[in-house]
């Protein structure tokens, strides 16, 4: 039986491992093997920590990448232009949405372009003004002030309901004495009829006879 020496075992499982590794990095999508397609840009206020190569999603499926992220001094504003890799086969609709997001728990943010309606196709090199990206922290920070607004407006209203109480508290004190002398008479009269049933008879014929 024919045996394998050493330097063939080891050469053996360097291309083993070039190989697995090569496998990883293509699946993985960061070996940068050109497609056919086109570029397109977007502008941003903030990019909110999105890197190179970050997925491109149409409508939820991944068409492309970012090649390049470049500031942009221009109009007395500081921007950032993104330049986006789309597969040839992907085509978006005139006038999309296009806004950053965030993958996973691991919060890595790609590219989401939402694109359903329109006659025509975007171009080539054509630049898109991108939505401005809202973070935890804003999100919190907005519903904080939400709720300040809110426990405010309580406040203000429970301070004039107070101060209706106080300012008409003889009327209210009148109505509710009111209030229980009619329900004292009702129940008076409730337990007068039915203990005398006869009365109610004697009432009805005597309305009766006045009409």
């Amino acid at each position: 039986m024919k045996k394998y020496t050493s330097e063939f075992k080891v050469g053996l499982f360097l291309i083993l491992a070039l190989l697995g590794l090569f496998y990883l990095t293509y699946s993985t999508g960061k070996l940068n093997i050109k497609k056919s397609g086109y570029y397109i840009y977007a502008v941003f206020d903030e990019v909110a920590g999105l890197d190179l190569k970050a997925p491109v999603m149409l409508n939820g499926l991944e068409v492309g990448k970012v090649d390049e992220i470049k500031f942009s001094y221009d109009n007395d504003k500081t921007q950032i232009i993104l330049k986006m890799f789309i597969d040839s086969q992907a085509k978006i609709r005139e006038n999309p949405t296009i806004s950053i997001k965030t993958l996973g728990l691991m919060g890595e943010k790609y590219i989401q372009i939402s694109s359903t309606e329109g006659e025509n196709f975007i171009n080539p090199e054509d630049t898109i003004t991108g939505k401005p990206y809202l973070d935890l922290d804003a999100l919190i920070e907005q519903a904080q002030s939400i709720s300040e607004e809110i426990s405010q407006q309580i406040n203000k209203l429970l301070s004039t309901v107070n101060t209706t109480l106080e300012d008409n508290q003889d009327s209210i004190t009148k109505i509710i004495k009111n209030l229980e002398t009619s329900s004292d008479n009702f129940e008076e009269f409730s337990d007068d009829i039915k203990r005398h049933p006869w009365k109610l008879l004697f009432k009805t014929k005597e309305r009766s006879r006045r009409k």
